[in-house]
Protein backbone atom coordinates (compact mmCIF):
# COMPACT_ATOMS: atom_id res chain seq x y z
CA UNK A 1 0.00 0.00 0.00
CA UNK A 2 0.92 3.68 -0.40
CA UNK A 3 -0.09 6.24 1.63
CA UNK A 4 -0.21 9.42 0.06
CA UNK A 5 -1.15 12.65 2.09
CA UNK A 6 -2.17 16.70 1.81
CA UNK A 7 -1.64 18.36 5.01
CA UNK A 8 -2.58 21.42 5.43
CA UNK A 9 -3.48 24.20 8.18
CA UNK A 10 -6.99 22.84 8.74
CA UNK A 11 -7.45 19.08 7.48
CA UNK A 12 -5.51 16.79 6.45
CA UNK A 13 -6.75 14.40 3.10
CA UNK A 14 -4.98 10.92 3.00
CA UNK A 15 -5.33 8.62 0.48
CA UNK A 16 -4.35 4.99 0.28
CA UNK A 17 -3.18 3.24 -2.99
CA UNK A 18 -3.96 -0.13 -2.68
CA UNK A 19 -3.28 -1.38 -6.51
CA UNK A 20 -6.15 0.07 -8.72
CA UNK A 21 -8.11 0.88 -5.68
CA UNK A 22 -7.68 4.06 -3.83
CA UNK A 23 -9.28 4.56 -0.24
CA UNK A 24 -9.96 7.76 1.62
CA UNK A 25 -9.21 9.20 4.89
CA UNK A 26 -8.92 12.14 6.57
CA UNK A 27 -7.86 14.25 9.66
CA UNK A 28 -7.52 17.38 11.61
CA UNK A 29 -4.82 19.70 10.24
CA UNK A 30 -1.27 18.30 10.14
CA UNK A 31 1.16 21.48 10.44
CA UNK A 32 4.74 20.69 12.29
CA UNK A 33 4.49 24.47 12.59
CA UNK A 34 1.41 24.74 14.90
CA UNK A 35 1.05 20.70 16.31
CA UNK A 36 3.46 19.45 18.28
CA UNK A 37 4.67 15.28 17.41
CA UNK A 38 2.29 14.00 20.90
CA UNK A 39 -0.91 15.50 18.76
CA UNK A 40 0.21 14.76 15.43
CA UNK A 41 0.67 10.96 16.95
CA UNK A 42 -2.70 11.35 18.95
CA UNK A 43 -4.56 12.75 15.43
CA UNK A 44 -3.31 9.54 13.47
CA UNK A 45 -3.79 7.07 16.19
CA UNK A 46 -7.45 7.89 16.66
CA UNK A 47 -8.15 7.93 12.82
CA UNK A 48 -8.90 4.91 10.64
CA UNK A 49 -5.63 5.64 9.39
CA UNK A 50 -4.37 2.92 12.11
CA UNK A 51 -5.75 0.05 10.83
CA UNK A 52 -3.86 -0.12 7.84
CA UNK A 53 -0.48 0.92 10.04
CA UNK A 54 0.62 -2.71 9.06
CA UNK A 55 0.25 -2.52 5.64
CA UNK A 56 1.36 0.40 4.42
CA UNK A 57 5.06 0.50 2.30
CA UNK A 58 5.36 3.58 1.24
CA UNK A 59 4.48 7.42 2.25
CA UNK A 60 4.42 10.36 0.55
CA UNK A 61 3.60 13.50 2.96
CA UNK A 62 3.23 16.74 1.50
CA UNK A 63 2.33 19.54 4.16
CA UNK A 64 2.47 23.23 5.22
CA UNK A 65 4.68 23.95 7.93
CA UNK A 66 7.57 22.59 6.85
CA UNK A 67 10.01 25.05 6.96
CA UNK A 68 13.45 22.78 7.26
CA UNK A 69 14.89 19.29 6.80
CA UNK A 70 14.67 19.05 11.18
CA UNK A 71 11.01 19.84 10.85
CA UNK A 72 10.90 17.03 7.79
CA UNK A 73 12.70 14.67 9.66
CA UNK A 74 10.61 14.84 12.83
CA UNK A 75 7.55 14.02 10.52
CA UNK A 76 9.41 11.11 9.46
CA UNK A 77 10.64 9.62 12.97
CA UNK A 78 6.68 9.74 13.74
CA UNK A 79 5.56 7.96 10.46
CA UNK A 80 8.41 5.29 11.50
CA UNK A 81 6.97 4.73 14.37
CA UNK A 82 3.19 5.03 13.56
CA UNK A 83 4.23 2.54 10.30
CA UNK A 84 6.54 -0.34 11.17
CA UNK A 85 6.63 -2.03 7.66
CA UNK A 86 6.74 1.54 5.99
CA UNK A 87 10.19 1.32 3.58
CA UNK A 88 10.07 4.71 1.87
CA UNK A 89 8.69 8.33 3.37
CA UNK A 90 9.49 11.26 1.91
CA UNK A 91 8.47 14.47 3.08
CA UNK A 92 7.86 17.72 1.02
CA UNK A 93 6.04 20.75 1.47
CA UNK A 94 2.97 21.70 0.23
CA UNK A 95 4.13 23.84 -2.91
CA UNK A 96 5.43 20.99 -4.50
CA UNK A 97 1.93 19.41 -4.14
CA UNK A 98 0.49 21.95 -5.94
CA UNK A 99 3.09 21.95 -8.53
CA UNK A 100 2.68 18.11 -9.42
CA UNK A 101 -1.08 18.24 -9.32
CA UNK A 102 -1.03 21.43 -11.37
CA UNK A 103 1.43 20.84 -13.60
CA UNK A 104 2.57 17.23 -13.55
CA UNK A 105 6.05 17.71 -15.30
CA UNK A 106 5.26 20.85 -17.14
CA UNK A 107 6.64 23.92 -16.39
CA UNK A 108 4.48 26.82 -14.74
CA UNK A 109 3.34 28.96 -12.10
CA UNK A 110 1.93 27.23 -9.01
CA UNK A 111 0.03 29.26 -6.12
CA UNK A 112 -1.74 27.79 -2.92
CA UNK A 113 -4.98 30.14 -2.25
CA UNK A 114 -6.32 28.47 1.09
CA UNK A 115 -5.99 29.16 4.54
CA UNK A 116 -2.83 31.16 3.73
CA UNK A 117 -0.94 31.62 0.62
CA UNK A 118 2.01 30.67 -1.10
CA UNK A 119 3.66 30.41 -5.09
CA UNK A 120 6.49 28.90 -6.45
CA UNK A 121 8.40 28.79 -10.60
CA UNK A 122 7.91 24.90 -10.85
CA UNK A 123 10.30 24.26 -14.10
CA UNK A 124 8.82 20.60 -14.40
CA UNK A 125 11.24 18.79 -11.36
CA UNK A 126 11.22 20.74 -8.92
CA UNK A 127 10.91 24.46 -7.56
CA UNK A 128 13.24 26.56 -9.18
CA UNK A 129 12.03 29.90 -7.61
CA UNK A 130 9.80 31.01 -4.78
CA UNK A 131 8.62 34.09 -2.93
CA UNK A 132 8.55 33.75 0.49
CA UNK A 133 4.98 33.47 2.14
CA UNK A 134 6.15 34.98 5.37
CA UNK A 135 2.86 33.74 7.36
CA UNK A 136 -0.58 35.54 7.77
CA UNK A 137 0.97 38.17 9.92
CA UNK A 138 3.51 39.27 7.33
CA UNK A 139 1.96 38.19 4.29
CA UNK A 140 0.02 35.33 2.92
CA UNK A 141 -1.97 37.78 0.48
CA UNK A 142 -5.07 37.04 -0.90
CA UNK A 143 -5.26 33.82 1.40
CA UNK A 144 -8.29 33.00 3.83
CA UNK A 145 -7.00 34.34 6.85
CA UNK A 146 -5.51 37.59 5.23
CA UNK A 147 -9.11 37.89 3.66
CA UNK A 148 -10.42 37.37 6.92
CA UNK A 149 -8.24 40.32 8.41
CA UNK A 150 -9.37 42.82 5.62
CA UNK A 151 -13.11 41.89 6.14
CA UNK A 152 -13.24 42.28 9.80
CA UNK A 153 -10.98 45.34 9.20
CA UNK A 154 -13.33 47.07 6.82
CA UNK A 155 -16.78 46.43 8.58
CA UNK A 156 -15.50 47.60 12.32
CA UNK A 157 -13.48 50.91 10.24
CA UNK A 158 -17.04 51.51 9.14
CA UNK A 159 -15.95 50.93 5.16
CA UNK A 160 -19.04 49.23 4.31
CA UNK A 161 -22.33 50.31 3.51
CA UNK A 162 -24.37 51.15 6.70
CA UNK A 163 -27.32 48.63 5.38
CA UNK A 164 -24.27 45.99 4.78
CA UNK A 165 -23.35 46.43 7.99
CA UNK A 166 -26.32 45.99 9.82
CA UNK A 167 -26.94 43.01 8.04
CA UNK A 168 -23.56 41.34 9.03
CA UNK A 169 -23.90 42.14 12.54
CA UNK A 170 -27.33 40.92 13.15
CA UNK A 171 -26.89 37.15 11.57
CA UNK A 172 -23.17 36.94 12.61
CA UNK A 173 -21.00 36.60 15.63
CA UNK A 174 -19.02 39.66 14.20
CA UNK A 175 -18.95 41.77 17.49
CA UNK A 176 -15.98 43.53 18.17
CA UNK A 177 -15.22 41.81 21.49
CA UNK A 178 -15.72 38.09 19.84
CA UNK A 179 -13.34 38.89 16.89
CA UNK A 180 -10.69 40.43 19.71
CA UNK A 181 -11.21 37.33 21.61
CA UNK A 182 -10.71 35.44 18.86
CA UNK A 183 -7.64 36.83 17.48
CA UNK A 184 -5.58 37.44 20.51
CA UNK A 185 -6.74 34.82 23.19
CA UNK A 186 -7.73 32.20 21.39
CA UNK A 187 -5.28 29.20 19.77
CA UNK A 188 -4.90 29.34 15.90
CA UNK A 189 -6.19 32.93 14.98
CA UNK A 190 -5.28 32.29 10.72
CA UNK A 191 -8.01 29.42 11.29
CA UNK A 192 -10.75 32.05 12.80
CA UNK A 193 -10.07 34.35 10.23
CA UNK A 194 -10.24 31.88 7.30
CA UNK A 195 -13.62 30.56 8.40
CA UNK A 196 -14.93 33.97 7.80
CA UNK A 197 -14.77 33.81 4.06
CA UNK A 198 -18.09 31.70 4.45
CA UNK A 199 -19.46 35.08 5.40
CA UNK A 200 -17.44 36.97 2.35
CA UNK A 201 -18.69 34.14 0.28
CA UNK A 202 -22.56 34.42 1.37
CA UNK A 203 -22.41 38.07 0.39
CA UNK A 204 -20.55 37.94 -2.79
CA UNK A 205 -22.85 39.61 -4.86
CA UNK A 206 -22.73 43.17 -2.42
CA UNK A 207 -20.42 45.10 -3.95
CA UNK A 208 -18.32 46.03 -1.08
CA UNK A 209 -17.54 42.82 -0.26
CA UNK A 210 -16.90 41.65 -4.19
CA UNK A 211 -14.08 44.78 -4.23
CA UNK A 212 -12.79 43.55 -1.22
CA UNK A 213 -11.79 39.85 -2.69
CA UNK A 214 -10.67 41.62 -5.87
CA UNK A 215 -8.31 43.98 -4.23
CA UNK A 216 -7.16 40.86 -2.18
CA UNK A 217 -6.72 38.70 -5.07
CA UNK A 218 -4.48 41.36 -7.06
CA UNK A 219 -2.55 42.01 -4.22
CA UNK A 220 -1.63 38.37 -4.43
CA UNK A 221 -0.71 38.51 -8.17
CA UNK A 222 0.94 41.63 -7.39
CA UNK A 223 3.29 40.89 -4.72
CA UNK A 224 4.00 36.95 -5.67
CA UNK A 225 3.39 36.07 -9.17
CA UNK A 226 4.76 38.80 -11.13
CA UNK A 227 7.91 39.00 -9.62
CA UNK A 228 8.95 35.15 -10.93
CA UNK A 229 11.24 36.33 -14.50
CA UNK A 230 8.95 36.00 -17.73
CA UNK A 231 5.15 35.34 -15.60
CA UNK A 232 3.11 36.21 -18.44
CA UNK A 233 4.79 33.45 -20.36
CA UNK A 234 4.01 30.06 -18.26
CA UNK A 235 0.51 28.98 -17.43
CA UNK A 236 -0.77 30.03 -13.79
CA UNK A 237 -2.15 27.33 -11.64
CA UNK A 238 -3.93 27.50 -8.58
CA UNK A 239 -4.86 25.16 -5.77
CA UNK A 240 -7.17 25.85 -2.65
CA UNK A 241 -10.59 26.75 -1.24
CA UNK A 242 -10.18 30.44 -2.04
CA UNK A 243 -9.04 29.95 -5.75
CA UNK A 244 -11.73 27.41 -5.85
CA UNK A 245 -14.60 29.14 -4.30
CA UNK A 246 -14.03 32.81 -5.74
CA UNK A 247 -13.18 30.86 -9.16
CA UNK A 248 -14.93 33.50 -11.40
CA UNK A 249 -12.85 36.68 -9.77
CA UNK A 250 -9.55 35.28 -9.94
CA UNK A 251 -10.83 34.40 -13.42
CA UNK A 252 -11.21 38.20 -14.14
CA UNK A 253 -8.45 39.35 -12.14
CA UNK A 254 -5.69 37.40 -15.13
CA UNK A 255 -7.90 38.31 -17.55
CA UNK A 256 -7.63 42.14 -16.71
CA UNK A 257 -3.23 41.90 -16.57
CA UNK A 258 -3.45 39.72 -19.54
CA UNK A 259 -2.10 36.22 -17.34
CA UNK A 260 -2.13 32.35 -18.63
CA UNK A 261 -4.49 30.44 -16.39
CA UNK A 262 -3.52 27.03 -15.75
CA UNK A 263 -5.69 24.77 -13.60
CA UNK A 264 -8.08 25.92 -10.67
CA UNK A 265 -8.05 22.90 -8.26
CA UNK A 266 -9.64 22.85 -4.55
CA UNK A 267 -7.85 20.39 -3.53
CA UNK A 268 -4.29 18.72 -5.34
CA UNK A 269 -4.88 15.31 -3.20
CA UNK A 270 -6.52 13.34 -6.60
CA UNK A 271 -4.31 15.03 -9.05
CA UNK A 272 -1.36 13.79 -6.85
CA UNK A 273 -2.91 10.01 -6.81
CA UNK A 274 -2.57 10.57 -10.60
CA UNK A 275 0.92 11.62 -9.99
CA UNK A 276 1.76 9.18 -8.56
CA UNK A 277 0.29 6.26 -9.78
CA UNK A 278 1.96 7.48 -13.17
CA UNK A 279 5.15 7.08 -11.86
CA UNK A 280 4.66 3.41 -10.18
CA UNK A 281 3.67 2.80 -13.96
CA UNK A 282 6.69 3.83 -15.27
CA UNK A 283 8.57 1.98 -12.53
CA UNK A 284 6.99 -1.02 -13.67
CA UNK A 285 7.39 -0.46 -17.40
Amino acid sequence: MILIADGGSTKTDWRVLDGDIVHAYYTKGINPFHNNEDQIIEEINKSDLIKIRLSVKEIYFYGAGLVNEGVKNTLKDIFVKLFPTVIKIEVNDDLLAAARSLFNNEKGIACILGTGSNSCFFNGVSIEDKVPALGYILGDEGSGSKLGIKFVNALHKREFSEDLTSELMQESDLEMTIVLENVYKKHLPNLYLASLTKIIKKHIDNTDIYDLVKESLIEFIDKNVSKYKDFKNYNIGFVGSIAYHFEDILIQVLLEKDLQLGKIVQAPIDELITYHRNILIDKNN
